[in-house]
């Protein structure tokens, strides 16, 4: 239980483990200190053909993950979607409250359940230009939950995540975007802003209060910085940048 285990011992392990069999031991270890039985963690990706750069790792019942990749499960899993809505880890009672569910979803919660997969707590991670993913950690019931399990949850879903991501660039290395990012002035990035908003140069022009030539010359200044970009690539890499964010191309 919580009470003995050792919080230090259990980040060493996420940062020393140097394989994926030996991240599943120590996952598995460390769920069942907390009270669970299962878990799965990886990206959400198409489970029946996986890039080779995605992570999966679980210990789900075997006759589950068939099912789950015969039906496609994957593809409408509510907790996945639920998973987009939040920065923390929820529940899977509290699923319905968080998305409205089709019929399908809800089958596909009951039908986990014969699996041991009856409650469960599942902690979001979501890493800027990669695919996003989550850790969860399933039982029958949360009776022998540990004293503070879910907060400790969410910590070792965290390093569990991690420790992956630095086990896969070892076999997948991580393509170089760029050793710098370019250096924009306010008025290009407010250009970029607006690109995103699906803008042309007069519009961008108008909006701004410049003229359209002005407008024009901006734009094409943040392209060169980001080598000739196109439009729709130079949001891609601006967005994956940090440069701007959803938030301001969505807002208003």
């Amino acid at each position: 239980m919580i009470e003995s285990f050792d919080f230090k011992q259990m980040i060493a392990g996420f940062l020393e483990v140097q394989n994926e069999s030996g991240l599943h031991a120590h996952l598995e270890r460390c769920a069942i200190e907390l009270g669970f039985e299962q878990f799965a963690m990886g990206h959400h990706v198409d489970l029946t053909g996986p890039p080779e750069n995605a992570i999966r790792v679980t210990n789900y019942h075997p006759g589950w993950i068939e099912q789950s990749l015969g039906e496609r499960h994957f593809v409408q899993d509510p907790v996945h979607l639920a998973s987009t809505r939040t920065a923390m880890g929820f529940l899977w009672s509290d699923v319905p409250a968080m998305v409205k569910m089709t019929e399908r979803q809800a089958q596909i919660l009951k039908a986990a359940r014969p699996y041991g997969l009856c409650e469960g707590y599942t902690v979001p991670v979501h890493v800027p230009g990669e695919y996003r993913g989550t850790c969860s950690f399933g039982a029958t019931s949360l009776e022998n939950l540990a004293r503070n399990g879910l907060p400790f949850a969410n910590l070792i879903g965290t390093y569990a995540f991690e420790a992956a991501r630095r086990i896969m660039r070892t076999r997948v290395p991580v393509p170089r975007i760029a050793d710098e990012l370019p250096i924009l002035s306010e008025r290009q990035r407010d250009a970029l802003v607006l690109i995103g908003r699906g803008k042309a140069d007069p519009e961008i022009g108008t909006l701004l209060g410049i003229s359209a030539s002005t407008a024009h010359e901006h734009v094409e200044n943040v392209r060169k910085a980001y080598g000739n970009a196109q439009r729709p690539l130079l949001i891609a890499r601006a967005l994956f940048d940090g440069q701007i964010s959803f938030m301001e191309i969505f807002g208003r």
